[in-house]
């Protein structure tokens, strides 16, 4: 049986402050949701159910066996395959009007434009504050809302910054640096803070965008599920902050192409130019008992004690691993492999 829109959303309909007026303007809607692990997964699957007109859920990484316990739709068969994608076929498989695009890749200053271009709102899935900079100075640089949400162990945290009207992110929670002992993976995280993180993510960003008022345009809403405890902190403004004065792409960030990523157990290494991978072809030179996925966009595979996942732009992902030299000469003898098999291909 298919469902009308109009039977699909009666209940949301119902709501106060809501209604068809409500559900029309949702239906015009695009947000992107930066991240698509636990919080993201979760707040696009409630978005995804809200009558929103599009979702872009980027994110650069792939499903892994300690992912399964918080991303929402996802399953064991979905192992080893792009999280965006992933969740993409998921949402797009409710009945609703709301069209998710996939884009599998790394926000970076050199793409943040392109891959962010055209939304109203950015909410935030992330796990590590380089790349919240980066999304910040975007948001400062085109005022756009940007919902800044953050869960580990059994805290979460939300704010939603909207320059020039609010602080921006680097106001309230300046010269952050990602470090192992902060990150999910030695604190921690619970997967019922996560999905309550994400659930609270997309009612906010739902309520913004139908005009309505929240106060996380000017406190930081701080989630302790051990109390529980909602406890809410003034943003305020820096003097002289940077991002705000002048948010122009800074080169503090992506200076190098390896970077480690939550945990500082993977490397992702951006490629020193664009590339156009035929992964078919590269997947012929990599003994078939160690590909774990293969699909059009991404080949995962074991090599020696790392996992390594080479995506057709010749990104790659290496799990295990916790130096930049070593990540970046692996890196180079794949690429290497790579074209020296193009090049025997086209002779």
């Amino acid at each position: 049986m298919t469902l009308q829109s109009s039977e699909f959303y009666l209940r949301q309909a119902s709501v106060s402050g809501i209604g068809r007026q409500g559900l029309a303007k949702l239906g015009t809607s695009t947000v992107a949701v930066a991240g698509a692990g636990g919080v993201g997964s979760s707040a696009a699957y409630y978005l995804a159910k809200s009558g929103l007109g599009s979702i872009r859920l980027i994110d650069q990484d792939i499903i892994e066996p300690s992912n399964l316990q918080r991303i929402h739709s996802a399953t064991k068969a979905d192992l080893f395959h792009p999280k965006a994608e992933v969740l993409s076929r998921r949402l797009s498989g409710y009945d609703s009007s709301t069209r998710v695009e996939a884009v599998v890749d790394t926000i970076t200053n050199r793409n943040v434009d392109r891959l962010l271009e055209g939304v109203d709102m950015v909410l935030d899935g992330l796990d590590n504050f380089r790349t919240r900079y980066v999304i910040n100075r975007f948001a400062v640089r085109n005022k756009t809302p940007y919902l800044f949400t953050s869960a580990v162990a059994e805290q979460a945290h939300f704010a939603l910054v909207h320059p020039p009207s609010t602080p921006c992110l680097e106001c309230i929670i300046p010269h952050v640096s990602d470090r192992f002992e902060d990150s999910c993976e030695n604190l921690g995280v619970n997967h019922t803070t996560t999905g309550l993180a994400g659930a609270i993510a997309a009612s906010t960003a739902i309520q913004f965008l139908l005009g309505g008022r929240t106060r996380l345009t000017e406190a930081m809403l701080t989630l302790d599920l051990v109390g529980p405890e909602f406890l809410f902190s003034r943003l305020s403004r820096t003097e002289g902050c940077t991002a705000c004065s002048s948010p122009a792409n800074h080169d503090e960030i992506s200076k190098s192409s390896v970077t480690l990523l939550c945990g500082e157990h993977t490397a992702n290494i951006l490629p020193p130019r664009a590339m156009d991978l035929r992964l078919s072809r590269a997947s012929s030179t990599i003994p078939v008992e160690t590909i774990l996925a293969r699909s059009d966009s991404v080949l995962v595979y074991r090599q020696g004690p790392y996992t390594i996942s080479l995506f057709r732009n010749g990104r790659l992902l290496i799990s295990g691993i916790s130096e930049e030299a070593l990540a970046s000469r692996i890196a180079n003898e794949i690429w290497g492999s790579v074209e020296e098999s193009r090049m025997v291909d086209e002779s």
